[in-house]
C-alpha cells in the first residue's frame, strides 16, 4: 500500500500517530519504518532499544507489514 492509504487505514483502526514513524528511527515505543541499504526495515523500539521485526524489498510492503502487525497486536480485522 502507498504511504497515504497506511495513514489512512492506521487511523481508522484506531492507531494514533504517536504508535509509528515513517522515515525515522523514533525513541519511544512506536513501530518504524525506514529505508536502509535499498531495503525497507520494519522496527519496533521499545525503551529507546530498536528490534528489527522485518527486512522488505519495497517501501509498500514495508507498510502493508506495518498494517497488518498493527491489526494483530489490536485484534482488529483488516479493511477491505
Amino acid at each position: 500500500m502507498k504511504k497515504e492509504q497506511l495513514l489512512s487505514d492506521l487511523s481508522a483502526i484506531g492507531v494514533d500517530a504517536n504508535s509509528y514513524s515513517l522515515g525515522v528511527i523514533r525513541h519511544g515505543d512506536c513501530a518504524c519504518v525506514v529505508a536502509q541499504n535499498d531495503k525497507w526495515k520494519v522496527y519496533y523500539v521499545e525503551r529507546d532499544k530498536p528490534a528489527e521485526l522485518a527486512m522488505l524489498d519495497a517501501e509498500e510492503q514495508a507498510y502493508d507489514f506495518v498494517y497488518e502487525t498493527f491489526c494483530k497486536w489490536l485484534g482488529v480485522e483488516k479493511l477491505q
